[in-house]
């Protein structure tokens, strides 16, 4: 996830830069897991995409 194609797949909603209207909304956004069980983070970035694609 980031702002330059060059570097991120995704910008910070999880929108694939270079196809429209495709967004990444699982466990691949989160790159790393840090040593824990991810799960409530990808349900929360599931909620945080869901809800940018509602309002658009």
């Amino acid at each position: 996830m980031g702002n330059d194609p060059k570097t991120s797949v995704t910008d910070a909603y999880g929108r694939e830069h270079e196809t429209l209207n495709l967004f990444v909304d699982d466990g691949s956004l989160n790159v790393t897991n840090g040593g824990f069980n991810p799960a409530l983070t990808i349900i929360a970035m599931g909620y945080r995409v869901g809800g940018y694609i509602a309002n658009e």
